[in-house]
């Protein structure tokens, strides 16, 4: 096993969507609710940090800036989303000027991170966007759980990468609060805007 996530991504690219949201086991059900709720949402300049195949991407209303650390999974987003921007950056640290977006979104990604760069991702995703949106699993058992899980690819390679199962409570609590969008049974989707945008502050 190698603590390698971006090669792990790299790998996976070509199967990632059949083995995530077409997984032939999964409920169709999920996806199509994470689509309404998304699909709801007002449509504004949008960043989605870790966009991965653009598979999620596409469900966004507005004009996209998709980015993720993985050329292989861009590639495969530039060919279904090809009028989206395209970024080649990896996360916490994002490449933007303050205020560039009215909207920063995460998908999947978060979860993937230790605590302290998730923090920092936070504040990043504000700093560049009025509010921000993230989309994570939820624990099956309840309780938040965070530690290393070994993953193979179809390939028959295997890699250890860093993955958290969240608790609704737990996403408000890194995340500063926000307004639940979703909750449950797989996934949460949770929004927080910027207060200093409501507020009329200056950022």
């Amino acid at each position: 096993m190698r603590d390698t996530t971006i090669e792990y991504y790299q790998r996976r690219a070509g199967e990632y969507d059949a083995t995530s949201w077409e997984h032939p086991g999964g409920d169709a059900d999920v996806s199509e609710r994470v689509r309404g709720v998304l699909g709801s949402l007002s449509p504004v300049d949008t960043l989605d940090v870790g966009c991965g195949t653009g598979y999620v991407s596409r469900w966004l209303p507005g004009r996209l800036t998709l980015m993720d650390a993985s050329p292989a999974m861009l590639s495969i987003a530039r060919r279904r989303l090809p009028g989206a921007g395209l970024v080649c950056a990896k996360a916490p640290s994002l490449p933007f000027a303050d205020g560039t977006f009215g909207r920063a979104i995460t998908a999947n990604l978060y979860g993937h991170l230790a605590q302290s760069p998730r923090l920092e991702l936070v504040e990043e995703m504000l700093r560049v966007a009025a509010e921000l949106v993230v989309l994570e699993q939820l624990s099956g058992s309840g309780s938040f759980s965070e530690s290393p899980e070994e993953r193979a690819l179809t390939d028959g390679s295997r890699f250890e990468i860093h993955k958290c199962y969240f608790t609704v409570d737990r996403l408000l609590e890194e995340m500063g609060g926000g307004e639940i969008l979703m909750a449950g049974p797989i996934f949460a989707i949770i929004r927080r805007a910027d207060p200093r945008v409501t507020t009329g502050q200056p950022k």
